[in-house]
């Protein structure tokens, strides 16, 4: 980021009176006053457990060029204070202003199930002949998209950019921030219905990306999701991918599974074609393979080159990530879940263990408002249908999964230690095991139970 805090003052207050502020170039932007240093900005960002506002002093005392406020702060009189009406929505101004002062390209990519490893996975493929920037994991809302940005140079190529949302005027304040040149929205499912309320608004929501685009930017959308490719066509004129339409400008498929738990991929752009051999068997996975093979292609890489980066993409951990134990094999999926994801990971474990044994660890899927116990259900009739050779459970929602799983083994479960027993009573020698649930169920600590037991190196221990 290259700012000063003129700019900055200019952006927030409509002009700047600070003397010198010309020269003062900002080095960083911060939301943590213990990581601030000499000229860094510090915004004080209200949250639920703690209000930045308590850290604007020690933030000036450790050389904050400047403390962005949304109240009075008495004790700071005389010192440099920006005041503005709401912190959040200053940080998201600056970043806008810095993106549209960079020389970069925005890549903005949103979706239910998958986006941080799309948005991985096209990061990894343009940085073959590109320098790209990338927010950190999923730091993908009103905070996390602004701190990203303000974190590049500016001078990348591309900046690739996950977009979360969970409540209807979500991407109305994302969009306009990251103003992409493209946008990618590769699938739709039941997730943050509590915010959203229904799947219709979903596709609305996260079709409404293509709103922002800047001019001449592209709009590209899975064509599978019905609801999804009429609201962007509602919007925009988007480039078609697809995982299910082979007539598809774009199109991918699982064509075999590996004994590794990898899988051969075709990709399609046009009527070029090639293979691939990824990190997964998900069937699902050709969805994300689609979206990339599009993106990179209409950003003018050649198939040839697309599928060689893509042989040596790297899942993100805690995103349906192998580890190979021994006998065993480990399925940490834990960061997160919502019907389409777990549906698709529960099909995904039982490819990969074909006559092995396999287990389930799983934790409740949260944000479904009215939908959740039907949700919960479902995840029953699946686990019924897979036959597992038992699920172990965590959460709230157990009776719901239970009513549904006809006669499958439903072990409930409140601690790794429980899990532990539990799997030590099946006598197992061998099994695939997938670990999943919503973030707050930390699913990582029983996946981490049964590594730090079976793993077969140290290597593989958490």
């Amino acid at each position: 980021m290259k700012l000063t805090l003129r700019e900055l003052e200019e952006q927030l207050l409509g002009s700047s009176e600070t003397p010198s502020a010309e020269s003062i170039e900002i080095a960083a932007v911060r939301i943590d006053s213990r990581l601030v240093k000499k000229n860094d900005v510090f915004f004080c960002i209200e949250g639920e457990n703690f209000d930045g506002h308590n850290f604007a002093a020690a933030a000036l005392d450790a050389g904050a060029a400047a403390v962005v406020v949304s109240r009075l702060l008495p004790e700071l009189e005389g010192r440099r204070v920006i005041m503005v009406r709401d912190t959040v929505q200053a940080l998201g101004r600056t970043a806008a202003y810095w993106r549209l002062k960079s020389k970069s390209r925005m890549i903005a990519v949103t979706g239910s199930a998958g986006k941080t490893t799309v948005k991985e996975m096209l990061a990894h493929v343009l940085s073959g002949s590109h320098t790209v920037h990338k927010n950190f994991m999923n730091l993908n809302n009103q905070i996390g998209l602004p701190l990203s940005m303000l974190q590049a140079t500016g001078e990348e190529t591309y900046w690739v950019m996950e977009l979360g949302i969970s409540l209807p005027g979500d991407m109305a304040e994302l969009g306009p921030v990251a103003l992409p040149d493209m946008a990618v929205v590769h699938n739709i499912g039941p997730a943050h219905l509590e915010g959203l309320g229904s799947l219709e608004n979903v596709a609305r929501f996260k079709a409404s990306i293509f709103e922002y685009l800047r001019p001449e930017g592209k709009a590209l959308c899975c064509s599978d999701h019905e609801l999804l490719w009429k609201a962007a066509c509602d919007i925009a004129d988007p480039v078609p991918f697809s995982s299910q339409d082979e007539t598809a400008p774009y199109y991918s498929t699982l064509l075999r599974t590996l004994p590794n738990g990898s899988g051969e991929f075709l990709i399609k752009a046009g009527e070029e074609q090639a293979k691939v051999i990824l990190p997964t068997c998900g069937a699902h996975f050709a969805e994300n393979a689609a979206a990339v093979t599009c993106a990179a292609h209409q950003l003018g890489m050649e198939l040839d080159e697309i599928a060689a980066r893509l042989a040596s993409v790297e899942l993100p951990k805690q995103r349906f990530h192998c580890h190979p134990c021994g006998e065993w094999t480990l399925i940490d999926d834990s960061y997160n879940a919502n019907p389409l994801s777990m549906h698709r990971a529960i099909e995904t474990a039982r490819n990969i263990a074909g006559d092995r044994p396999l287990v389930l660890v799983l934790g409740d899927m949260l944000e479904l408002g009215e939908e959740a116990g039907c949700a919960h259900c479902d995840l029953g009739s699946k686990i019924a249908e897979i036959e597992p050779e038992a699920t172990f459970y965590h959460g709230s929602h157990y009776s719901e999964v239970a009513s549904n799983t006809n006669g499958s083994t439903l072990v409930p479960v409140n601690s790794p230690e429980e899990f532990m027993n539990g799997i030590h009573a099946l006598g197992l020698s061998d099994a695939v095991v997938l670990f999943k649930g919503s973030r707050s169920c930390r699913m990582e600590e029983y996946f981490k139970a049964l590594n730090n037991e079976v793993g077969s190196s140290e290597g593989d221990k958490a």
